[in-house]
């Protein structure tokens, strides 16, 4: 496929599957996010349905799918934040458990999550990875910055 052909595909279909997502979503920077990631897979794709009805077909199959692969994955952060909140509320017995949660709320939410996973629950960085369709190397960039970030904020704290 070259570039004039995807111009034309992205003008006749994108509007269309913009609102499909838009009604499945429910959330317009979502929405624009999935068509993206849709007309990404579309790029990258060797072979693309030759017929209109075909390709039509074929389109919303992958935008759907798309759709629920980003709901399933927004659904797992969702019930680990309601686990990390939940451990939050729950009294600690270590008196600085409150600046440390307070520290940790700080961090990005892919971030904390990884730390959470893998220092509270257990989870090696292969698993993790897999749970957020990143490679291991990257879950393991992402946990030292994060480390790094919470010891440079608690250093400046006692200083």
């Amino acid at each position: 496929m070259n570039e004039h052909e995807f111009k034309n595909l992205y003008h006749d279909h994108g509007r269309n599957l913009y609102n499909f997502i838009l009604w499945i979503t429910v959330n317009r920077s979502i929405c624009e996010d999935i068509l993206q990631e849709v007309f990404v897979k579309l790029w990258r794709c060797e072979t693309v349905p030759a017929e209109p009805d075909e390709l039509r077909r074929w389109l919303l199959t992958v935008t759907r799918r798309t759709c629920l692969d980003f709901l399933r994955k927004s659904s797992r952060f969702a019930r680990l934040r309601h686990k990390y909140q939940t451990e939050r509320r729950e009294s600690p017995s270590d008196p600085d458990a409150p600046f440390l949660w307070e520290k940790l709320e700080n961090l990005p939410e892919m971030e904390r999550s990884i730390l959470y996973l893998h220092l509270k629950i257990g989870h090696t960085y292969r698993e993790i990875a897999d749970m957020f369709d990143l490679t291991e190397n990257r879950v393991r960039v992402r946990a030292f910055r994060a480390l790094k970030r919470l010891r440079e904020t608690l250093t400046k704290k006692e200083l």
